[in-house]
């Protein structure tokens, strides 16, 4: 399954959590730069794990960040 991000909001939180895009990546346990990647929109879709991961390394639930990619 595969999500789309609102960037938006994914930026909002992590900058409201003081993290850099770097720092975001290496919490969720992602490559250094798939933050950067998803906020420029270079990633388009994630995989619902992924996403799992930077949701919980910003403290909130997936559907706060992310969209199925079918209703997108």
């Amino acid at each position: 399954m595969f999500l789309v991000t609102n960037v938006q909001e994914l930026k909002r939180r992590r900058e409201a959590a003081g993290l850099s895009m770097k720092a975001l990546s290496k919490n969720a346990g992602q490559p250094g730069n798939a933050v950067l990647r998803i906020e420029r929109g270079e990633t388009k879709r994630i995989s619902h794990l992924r996403a799992r991961e930077i949701a919980r390394a910003l403290d909130c639930e997936v559907e706060e960040i992310f969209t199925d990619a079918k209703g997108a």
